[in-house]
């Protein structure tokens, strides 16, 4: 038989089991929620390796040189040391001499500016930015620093990077988890209303057994109307998931809500490296959603009318 007649059969078949009298409102309606649950998940986690991404990046292309307060004149002495340094350094590209308000105006958020940050020892900060491909031996640098001028540290960065990839680990792992909770509850649905279906079609279930139906016969009377629900759900929650990171990106207000704003923006509407990826993985879901209530149904199927033989 042709795959022109075997369409042709299975169509004609379908009609056993008619639509109405299949429960599957429930379970559009079910589906549709993990689905857009599954493209919110997926949207979150690209944004969250993303910022990741962009954080590491800015932390580890620059490190700072913090020197102890003294004297005006031996702080100009120091500070004098340490461009030589610099200067002579191999992989640094760059570095900017903070004022000592600046370094002040960090401690704000903190301490407040109530005056009490011009009686404290705030030392003087160095911004170094350095070459990302070849960065120079920190080490060293450090050792150099030293030695040419006393009560000279440096800060890599490096707790606070690893302290941020820690927290993106986290937070991606919290998306997979969600994304294996989302289907593991859409498979125990399908089952659900893969046995309800049946109920509901008992006495359709009784005659074809009486004329001679096979179990996989009639497991695919059943399949085919839940691969065209998961279809369905599948499409409008990605739809309906999309629609939200879209709203997001044109959503306006504080700077929190333009940040959010900017990269739900960018999820969708930014260059081709990310927006494909994200598409693709958008389009999976649907893909997902039509093969999961397939082949779950017409496992749970064959497996219910086989125990019930």
């Amino acid at each position: 038989m042709s795959a022109t007649s075997k369409a042709k059969a299975n169509k004609r078949a379908s009609g056993l089991m008619p639509r109405s009298q299949m429960p599957l409102r429930t379970l559009k309606v079910a589906m549709t929620v993990m689905c857009y649950l599954a493209c919110l998940a997926i949207g979150a986690l690209v944004l969250i390796t993303r910022a990741v991404d962009d954080w590491s990046s800015d932390i580890s292309g620059e490190v700072t040189v913090q020197i102890r307060p003294t004297d005006e004149a031996e702080m100009k002495t120091k500070l004098a040391a340490v461009a030589v340094v610099l200067d002579e350094t191999r992989g640094v590209t760059g570095y900017k001499i903070l004022a000592k308000e600046a370094g002040a105006k960090l401690l704000e958020p903190w301490l407040g500016n109530a005056g009490i940050l011009d009686q404290l020892p705030v030392p003087r900060l160095v911004a170094v930015t350095i070459d990302q491909k070849a960065p120079p031996d920190f080490v060293a640098l450090e050792k150099a620093l030293k030695a040419g001028a006393k009560g000279v540290s440096l800060d890599t960065h490096r707790r606070w990077q690893d302290e941020l990839n820690r927290m993106g680990d986290s937070l991606v792992r919290l998306g997979v988890g969600v994304l294996v909770l989302v289907t593991l509850s859409a498979i125990a649905l399908v089952i659900f209303a893969s046995r309800t279906a049946l109920d509901a079609n008992r006495q359709v279930v009784e005659v074809l057994h009486f004329v001679g139906a096979s179990d996989p016969f009639i497991a695919r009377q059943v399949q085919w109307q839940f691969l065209r629900a998961g279809l369905q759900a599948g499409l409008v929650g990605m739809f309906a998931g999309m629609a939200t990171f879209i709203l997001l990106g044109i959503s306006s207000g504080t700077a929190a809500s333009s940040g959010l704003a900017d990269a739900s923006y960018g999820l969708l509407i930014g260059g081709p490296e990310i927006t494909s990826v994200v598409y693709l993985l958008f389009l999976l879901v649907p893909v997902v959603a039509t093969l999961l209530c397939l082949v779950a149904a017409r496992l749970a199927i064959m497996r219910i009318l086989s125990n019930a033989v």
